[in-house]
């Protein structure tokens, strides 16, 4: 039973979402008001929030999921937990974040500011969980929950900055890769079989036979996306006085570039096989990720270490759930 609530949990990418407050409140960075425990607390809320959002989201899509024979290994598929055991762990989960935010309070119009963020994070996630199969274009929804996750972890800290919007927008942008883009080419074999609306199969994405086509339009907007958060991640350098070394930008745009490239592997894909592509996902989403902390260690050098969790996170829970370092089974 116990094994069954860490893998609804999607234990793999929890530390994607849980760095998120984490960031917005390094993007404030103030060493009189930063401390080592404030960003665990960080961390805890935001890992909580990653529960809640797709334990929901696996509640709602549990008939969409039962048509693809590669996601009975995720427990509600299976049948060795039920829905009402899952709904009772992601509300608890949700309060347990909110009584964690505590941490923060020094009054009460400043708490209930705080609370508010943390709140419309929630309403957008539970929003898009409930109808990211009905209706197209949902993923920026999900974008929006990341972004105000983001400013609460700022928000703990003071008015966010303008750095702290920026930080926000790129964690939400890359969100809405992770959904609109590789989430949609994971899934598109049981989306289009249970008439999901998403952008993918209003744009023509389909699988055939086992032939996985991707047209144009689609590849596209994935490209758009990635230049879009490429461009936020080095706007603070040339607009907000933010002073990069040589080896940043050196290591910003090897990233970029392997970025694309794992992009362009993906939509390479002719035959549909959802082991291969869970991996290319994996390795788009460890270098997306890592880009962040690296242009915020202009602040601090310390805060690149941050970049180190998504993928130690990544290889550490695959191999302890699925003896495997990049294909988690309930993906």
């Amino acid at each position: 039973m116990l094994r069954d609530y860490i893998e609804i949990t999607r234990l793999f990418n929890m530390g994607l979402t849980a760095i998120a407050p984490v960031l917005g409140a390094l993007s404030m960075w103030d060493v009189g008001m930063l401390s080592l425990w404030k960003l665990f607390v960080l961390f805890l809320i935001g890992s909580l929030a990653h529960i809640y959002g797709f334990v929901i989201n696996d509640v709602i899509d549990f008939r969409l999921d039962k048509l693809s024979k590669d996601l009975f290994a995720r427990p509600l598929v299976r049948g060795s937990i039920t829905r009402k055991q899952v709904v009772f762990f992601a509300i608890s989960c949700m309060i347990g974040s909110f009584l964690l935010s505590f941490v923060f309070f020094s009054d009460l119009l400043r708490y209930l500011v705080l609370a508010g963020i943390l709140l419309i994070a929630y309403f957008l996630a539970t929003m898009y969980d409930i109808a990211s199969k009905k209706y197209p274009g949902m993923d920026l929804v999900l974008a929006g929950a990341i972004f105000f996750l983001i400013l609460f972890g700022a928000s703990t800290i003071g008015t966010p900055t303008k750095l702290a919007y920026v930080v926000a927008l790129i964690g939400g942008i890359q969100v809405l890769f992770m959904n609109m883009i590789n989430g949609a080419i994971k899934d598109i074999d049981h989306d289009e079989e249970g008439s999901a609306n998403t952008v993918a199969i209003r744009l023509g994405a389909k699988v055939r036979t086992g032939i996985i086509a991707l047209p144009l339009s689609f590849k596209t907007t994935g490209y758009l996306i990635e230049i879009l958060r490429i461009t936020l991640i080095f706007l603070p350098f040339v607009f907000l006085g933010l002073s990069p070394s040589l080896w940043q930008i050196a290591l910003l745009v090897v990233l970029a570039i392997a970025t694309f490239f794992s992009i362009y592997k993906l939509y390479s894909i002719k035959i549909f096989d959802r082991s291969r592509i869970r991996k290319l996902i994996g390795i788009i989403v460890i270098f997306m990720y890592a880009t962040t902390p690296i242009m915020l260690s202009s602040l601090n050098i310390y805060i690149i270490l941050v970049a180190l969790i998504p993928p130690i996170w990544f290889f550490a829970s695959n191999l302890v759930l699925h003896k495997t370092i990049f294909e988690p089974k309930t993906m």
